[in-house]
């Protein structure tokens, strides 16, 4: 009797290595589920990243038909800035005040801009340009990295572009990247690299 209670005892319990087994399984599960979570959290900050700065866009061409001015937006690999058209001083002056100073994004990024069209400067150029001898020279002499790459009217008209913003990371994957794209009336629509890649570049 007390040897048949022992060989059931036995095997109701659990090995060594069946205990070794169930914590790393357990362990793997965990790290799946800790990597899901992480990526989880950057897609969604770069999804309210993109938010945001279409949020400054549409906010800069609000501006430019309430005050009757001039706004643009330069864009390099690195980063964006706005800019307003200043009469006076016939210059774009940086407008790096918030709201319009653009906010940290969750991780590196780069910025990939393509206007349709008239390019920026070729636009700027030929809008601000005035009859004045003098005004001509001032706006020759501007070096080209001082006129926006996109403009934003007082008309209400923008410049048609699209901005592409993805990871800088060698795990390009780890969060999704977005565009901001508009035809230069329609609000900023901003579509997740899925969207855009399933209907093409």
């Amino acid at each position: 009797m007390d040897a048949r209670k022992h060989r059931v005892g036995r095997a109701c319990g659990f090995t060594l290595i069946e205990l070794l087994v169930v914590v790393l399984v357990m362990g793997i599960l965990m790290g799946a589920a800790a990597i899901s979570f992480n990526m989880g959290g950057d897609q969604r900050g770069m999804q309210a990243f993109g938010q945001r700065m279409a949020q400054r866009i549409e906010l800069a061409r609000d501006r430019a038909i309430q005050n009757n001015q001039e706004w643009g937006m330069r864009v390099t690999e690195e980063e964006y800035v706005f800019v307003v058209f200043d009469e006076m001083q016939q210059r774009w002056i940086p407008q790096l005040q918030a709201p319009f100073k653009p906010d940290e994004p969750p991780q590196p990024v780069l910025y990939d801009l393509s206007v349709q069209g008239e390019g920026g400067n070729e636009l700027t150029t030929r809008l601000f340009a005035q009859p004045q001898e003098q005004d001509q020279s001032a706006l020759r002499e501007s070096r080209p990295e001082e006129l926006p790459d996109v403009v934003f009217f007082s008309s209400g008209e923008a410049s048609h572009f699209t901005l592409e913003v993805t990871p800088d990371s060698p795990s390009g994957d780890a969060a999704q990247g977005f565009r901001l794209v508009t035809d230069g009336f329609s609000p900023i629509e901003v579509e997740s690299r899925d969207e855009f890649s399933q209907g093409g570049r």
